[in-house]
Formats: C-alpha cells, structure tokens, sequence
C-alpha cells in the first residue's frame, strides 16, 4: 500500500512530463486565445510517447532521505532496469556492503522467476504510469500565469471539481494544486512545484490517507538533443496507511547520463554491475532546490558535453 500511495504521488509528478496538467481548460473562462491549450497537449503526447517507447541510458541516481543518502549506478535495457548500490552517504561500500551488491545481483542472474519479478514490477509501474497520464486532461483545469524572463511559460493548475477518479492513483489529483513550467519551443514541461491543499483519502479513509500540506517538487532536464528525462523528484509527505503513520521524505536526482546499446539484455547489463561496478562519482551527485533547478544545462553524455541554456524554476 505504502508504494501505491507514493506511487500515486510521485507517479504523477514522476512522470509530470505528462504534463501534469490539462489540456488546459483555462479555468472554464472560454476559448484560449493563446493556443496553450494546444501547446499543453503537445507535451502530454510528447511524454506519451516516452514512456510508450523509451529510450536507455546508464547513469547515477542518488536519493536522499533523512536518515542518509545512497547513490546508485543504474543501466536500462530493452527489457528492464538493472542497478547497484555503490555508495552510502557519499562514501564507497564496505566490504560486508559490497558482498550484499553482489548477493542480489547473483540471485536475479541465477534465480529466472525473481528476474521475472523485478522486471514485472517496473512494467507494472509504467502501465499505472500510462494510466494516469490518461486522466490528467480530465483531472485539472489550468491558468496561464505569465512567461519568465528565459522564456518558460508559467501555468498554475487546480483540481477539475467535476473529474471523478476511478482508481487510487488518480484520487490524489482531487488534492493536487500548483505550477508547472513549460519550454515551449521543445514542448516539454520542465518543472513543477506543488502542495497538498487538502487530506485525500484511499478507499474512504480505510486503507490510507494522505494529509494535506504535503509538497512536490520535480524538474526535468534536457540531456540530450530531444530526450527529456526527470532528474529532480522532491517529495516531502504524511499521511497514514492502514494503522500506521505515513511518512516520505525523499529527495531523488539523476545525472550523467549516457547512452546503452539497443541490444544490450537485462542480463548483460546485471553482469556489467557484478563484474565491473562503477566507481562512486568523484562529485558527489546533487539535488537542487526547485527554486534553483537548472532545467536546461551542461549535462555530460558518452563523454561529450552537450551545452544547453540555463533555466530556474521560481
């Protein structure tokens, strides 16, 4: 339960490129002279599309919590995702740490069905991902609020009083209010900042319910020419699930990216992780503030960098 209502969360800011929001209905005050409901369209296909057909990448994730940090190098494929740990609060394993790596690694290479498991549950997560990218026109109405000095359009966004949701993912929009930031020459939603107005409550307060004053924070980045990715997810939550308290505090962000071969198995990638881990980076990865997010930066790629213009989210 506990992952479905994070999931319900960062889902929808997890995978904000769809567009959060709406196509805009521009707060049921007419026609939008504008076109940005057609823009805020756009971006929800472009994010469709992603997910429907993503492309892989290797690279770090870190995420932070507060009792500490971990860092992880992770590789995509075809199939599904692979990753290692390969730091503790910025610091390399110890060797008791390691031997746990190389455990888990080991099982799902030899043992087929938790292989199976693993990668069923990440295709399980990106079809709940789908789905809620498919409400999200139905679920918010949104507002113009005016461009930014580096161009980014401002929307502020608001639950859609007459959306009835259908499934738990979906009933934390009811709660959900904010703003987002798009770049519109890409037609990509590049950040978003947003608060829980209100308690939202799972399956009528009996399985869970997450209390309002809840905040988000997600930015994505740019890493290459036309790929767009979620480097930054911020959630700072409570809430209760059955008969216990709720509560998520965590930081995520994801950087040097680089990209994997079309061809590489799930398989290949696990043993890449068991035989030659990568190496902690030199620098420890970051998580910037939403009020400072770069949105477009220089992000190093198969060792070339790919210069982009800077854009903070305010």
């Amino acid at each position: 339960m506990e992952k479905t209502v994070m999931l319900a969360l960062a889902v929808l800011l997890l995978h904000e490129g769809a567009p959060l929001m709406t196509p805009a209905q521009n707060g049921g005050r007419g026609p939008d002279p504008h076109g940005y409901d057609v823009l805020i369209r756009r971006c929800a296909e472009h994010e469709t599309s992603d997910l429907q057909s993503p492309r892989q990448f290797e690279f770090m994730e870190k995420l932070e919590w507060s009792w500490g940090s971990e860092t992880r190098a992770v590789i995509e494929t075809a199939e599904g995702r692979a990753d290692r740990i390969v730091s503790f609060n910025d610091q390399p394993l110890a060797a008791d740490q390691q031997a746990k790596q190389r455990q888990r690694l080991l099982k799902l290479l030899n043992n087929s069905k938790a292989a199976r498991s693993e990668i069923a549950a990440q295709h399980d997560e990106a079809e709940r991902r789908l789905k809620m990218i498919r409400n999200l026109p139905d679920a918010f109405f949104m507002e113009y609020s005016g461009a930014e000095p580096d161009g980014r359009l401002r929307f502020d966004f608001q639950p859609n009083p007459e959306f009835a949701p259908y499934n738990r993912e979906t009933q934390v929009y009811k709660g959900m209010r904010g703003s987002l930031w798009i770049d519109a020459a890409a037609e990509r939603i590049v950040g978003v900042k947003g608060v829980l107005f209100k308690d939202v409550s799972f399956g009528w307060g009996i399985l869970g319910k997450l209390h309002k004053g809840g905040r988000y924070e997600v930015a994505q980045t740019e890493i290459r020419p036309g790929v767009w990715r979620i480097t930054t997810l911020n959630l700072d939550l409570k809430g209760r699930v059955l008969f216990s308290s709720l509560r998520i505090l965590r930081r995520e962000s994801s950087s040097a990216f680089a990209a994997t071969a079309h061809d590489l198995s799930y398989r290949d990638a696990l043993l890449r992780l068991l035989n030659d881990p990568p190496s902690p980076p030199a620098v420890p990865v970051t998580t910037p503030t939403a009020a400072g997010q770069p949105v477009r930066s220089h992000s190093q790629v198969s060792g070339s960098t790919v210069s982009h213009r800077t854009a903070h989210a305010h």
